[in-house]
C-alpha cells in the first residue's frame, strides 16, 4: 500500500519508456493530483493496481502505447484521465464511485474494452475532441448522467458495450459524426442512444429497450439507423427531432408507445421495420418529404398517424390488427398512400380528418369497421383502391367536399359509398357490389356530387334522400369503353346479385351500350338519362372490367344523344327514330 504524503503532488510520476507499476494499492492522491501520472512516455503497463481516494487515478498525457489493465478503482474524480495520448490500450479495469469513470480528450486510435464503470456521480465513459478510437465490450451502468457520452468526437468504433439503468442518457453523442454503434445495449435509461446534432453515423444491430426514448436523434442528418431491437420504451422508439435525410431501415420495433416517431423532420427513408404492439406504429408530426416504404404496424393502437404532415409518400406498407384505425391523418395534406394495406383494424382502415390534397392509389382495406372515411377532407384523391368486406362503410364522406373517387372497388360490406352532408364529389369508374345496406347512400344534405360509370350489383343499388339536389348520374354521351365493356360512356350499369337489375334486363336495339329508356330512382327526382347495359358476359359477371380513364369527361344531368327521346312524367322530347322513355328502380 501506497498511501500519499501530499496530497498536492502526485504519488508516480513516470517520464521514460518501457515502465511498469504492478500490483499495488494507491491511496491519497488529491487537488488534481494522480496516483500515476504518466507524462510523454511510451510502452509503459500499469497492470492489476487499486486506486482509492485519488482525483485522478491514472493519468496519462502526451503519451503512447501504453497499457492500463485489470486495475480497480474507487472514490476519486477520474479514474483513468488520458490527454492528447494515442493509441494506448485500457482493458478489463473496474471503476466505481467517481465523477468520471474514464475520461479522454484530444486523443485518438485508443483501444477499450472489458472495462466496468459503474456508479459514478457524472458520466461512465467521456470521449471529447476524440477520433478513430475503439470502444468494445465495456460495461456503464447505473452513472448519475451518462453511461458513454461522446462530445465533438467523430470516427469512433462502439461495439458490445452495455449501458444500463444510468439516470440519463445510455448512449450520448453531441457535436459527433462519422461514428458506428454495433451490437450495444441500452437498457432502463432515460433515453437510451441519443444523438444531437451528430451527422452520417451508422446504429445496427443494437438491443434497445426499457428506456423513456429509445433512439433518439436531434437536429442531425444522413444517419443510418438499421437491424436494431428496440422494445418497451415508454415514449418512443426510433425518434427523429428537427432531423433530415436518414435512414431507418429494418428495425424490430415492439411495445413501444411511439414506433417510429418523426417530429419537424425531412426528407427520411423508413423502409423495412416492423412495428408490433405499441400505441402510434409510426407517427408523423410537422414533418414531410419523407419515404415510407415496406413496413408492417401490426397490434398498435394507432397504425400509421400524421399530423400537420405534408408531401409525405407511404408505399407497400401493411397496417393490420390496430386495436382503433389503420391510418389517421390529422390536418395533413398533400400525402400520397400507394399499394398499402390496411387490414383487420378494429376501427377505420384509413381516416382523413381535416384533411386535403392527398392521393390514396390502389390500397387495400378489408375486415375493418369503415374501410376509408373522410371528415371535413377535400381534394383528395381515391383511386383503384380496394375496400372489402368492411363492417359499416367501404367509403364514408362526412362534410367533405371536391374528393375524386374512381376506379375503386367497394364489395361485401354493410354499405359501399356513403356520402353525408357533403358535396361537389365525383364517384366514377367504381366497382360497387354485394353491399348488404345500400351501394351508394346520399344523406339529404348532400348536393352537387356526380357519380357516373360506376358498376352497382346489390340488392339496394341507391339510397337517395329527399332533400339533396344537383346530384348527377350521368355525364354526356362520350366514346370510350364504359365499366361495363360499351363503347360509349353515360350513366351507371345498375345490376342486381338475382339478375333482375335494369341494366341486366333493359334493351339496347342500337347496340350502343345506352340502355333505351332512363333509370329514375323510385320516390325521388334523381334519374340516370344515358344508364349502361352490357353484353351478355357482363351482364353475367358481378365484378366488371374498369380500363377507364375518366378524368376529361363533360357532365351533365340531361344531355342526350341526338338518336334518343327521353319520356318522363311530363314531357316528351322526340328525335330520330328511337325513343328513351323511363323507369324506375332503385
Amino acid at each position: 500500500m501506497i498511501t500519499a504524503n501530499n496530497n498536492a503532488t502526485n504519488i508516480f510520476r513516470v517520464e521514460a519508456d518501457n515502465i511498469t507499476i504492478k500490483g499495488l494499492s494507491i491511496i491519497g492522491a488529491g487537488m488534481e493530483s494522480a496516483g500515476i501520472y504518466i507524462l510523454a512516455s511510451n510502452n509503459c503497463n500499469i497492470v492489476n493496481n487499486e486506486f482509492s481516494n485519488d482525483t485522478l487515478g491514472v493519468y496519462l498525457t502526451n503519451s503512447m502505447h501504453n497499457a492500463i489493465l485489470n486495475n480497480k478503482a474507487s472514490k476519486g474524480k477520474r479514474a483513468i484521465n488520458i490527454e492528447r495520448s494515442n493509441y494506448n490500450t485500457i482493458m478489463n479495469n473496474n471503476i466505481s464511485s467517481q465523477r468520471f469513470g474514464i475520461y479522454i480528450t484530444g486523443s485518438e486510435g485508443n483501444n477499450l474494452s472489458g472495462n466496468e464503470v459503474i456508479m459514478n456521480s457524472n458520466h461512465g465513459i467521456v470521449l471529447e475532441n476524440c477520433k478513430n478510437n475503439n470502444l468494445e465490450n465495456n460495461l456503464a451502468n447505473s452513472n448519475e448522467d451518462y453511461g458513454i457520452y461522446l462530445v465533438s468526437s467523430n470516427s469512433n468504433n462502439l461495439t458490445g458495450n452495455t449501458a444500463g439503468s444510468n439516470v440519463l442518457y445510455g448512449f450520448c453523442l453531441v457535436d459527433s459524426s462519422s461514428n458506428s454503434l454495433t451490437n450495444n445495449e441500452a437498457i432502463n435509461n432515460s433515453r437510451g442512444i441519443f444523438l444531437l446534432r451528430s451527422a452520417e453515423s451508422e446504429l445496427t444491430d443494437n438491443i434497445v429497450s426499457n428506456n423513456g426514448n429509445g433512439i433518439q436523434i436531434s437536429s442531425a442528418g444522413n444517419n443510418y439507423i438499421s437491424e436494431n431491437q428496440v422494445s418497451n420504451n415508454n415514449i418512443s422508439g426510433i425518434s427523429a427531432l428537427s432531423s433530415a435525410n436518414c435512414t431507418i431501415n429494418e428495425n424490430v420495433l415492439l411495445n413501444n408507445t411511439l414506433g417510429i416517431d418523426l417530429i419537424f423532420s425531412n426528407n427520411s427513408t423508413v423502409l423495412n421495420n416492423s412495428l408490433h404492439e405499441g400505441e402510434r406504429g409510426i407517427n408523423l408530426q410537422d414533418s414531410g418529404y419523407n419515404i415510407f416504404s415496406d413496413n408492417e404496424a401490426l397490434k398498435n393502437r394507432y397504425g400509421i398517424y400524421l399530423l400537420r404532415s405534408e408531401w409525405n409518400i407511404f408505399s407497400n406498407n401493411t397496417v393490420s390488427s390496430s386495436l382503433d384505425h389503420g391510418v389517421i391523418l390529422v390536418n395533413s395534406s398533400n400525402n400520397n398512400f400507394t399499394s398499402d394495406i390496411a387490414s383487420s383494424n378494429g376501427g377505420y382502415g384509413v381516416y382523413l380528418t381535416n384533411s386535403s390534397r392527398n392521393v390514396l392509389n390502389n390500397n387495400t382495406a378489408s375486415g375493418n369497421s369503415r374501410g376509408i372515411y373522410l371528415i371535413t377532407s377535400s381534394g383528395n384523391t381515391l383511386s383503384n383502391n380496394t375496400l372489402r368486406d368492411n363492417r359499416e362503410y367501404a367509403f364514408l364522406l362526412s362534410y367533405s367536399i371536391g374528393n375524386t373517387l374512381s376506379g375503386n372497388e367497394a364489395s361485401n360490406s354493410s354499405r359501399g359509398i356513403h356520402l353525408s352532408t357533403s358535396e361537389g364529389n365525383t364517384i366514377s369508374g367504381n366497382t360497387i357490389v354485394l353491399n348488404s345496406i345500400s351501394g351508394i347512400f346520399v344523406s339529404s344534405t348532400s348536393s352537387n356530387n356526380i357519380a357516373f360509370n360506376n358498376y352497382l350489383n346489390n340488392v339496394f343499388n341507391a339510397d337517395v334522400k329527399g332533400g339533396s339536389f344537383g346530384n348527377v348520374w350521368n355525364i354526356t354521351k362520350t366514346e370510350g369503353t364504359n365499366i361495363a365493356g360499351g363503347p360509349y360512356l353515360g350513366g351507371n350499369f345498375w345490376a342486381k346479385p338475382d339478375g333482375t337489375g335494369f341494366s341486366q334486363t333493359a334493351t339496347d336495339e342500337d347496340g350502343d351500350g345506352i340502355a333505351d329508356i332512363v333509370y329514375k330512382f323510385s320516390g325521388n327526382i334523381n334519374t340516370d338519362f344515358l344508364p349502361l347495359v352490357g353484353s351478355s358476359e357482363s351482364k353475367q359477371s358481378v365484378l366488371p372490367s374498369k380500363d377507364l380513364d375518366t378524368s376529361e369527361i363533360e357532365t351533365g344531368s340531361n344531355k342526350t344523344e341526338t338518336n334518343h327521346t327521353e319520356i318522363t312524367t311530363n314531357e316528351t322530347k322526340p328525335v330520330a327514330n328511337k325513343k328513351k322513355t323511363l323507369a324506375n328502380g332503385t
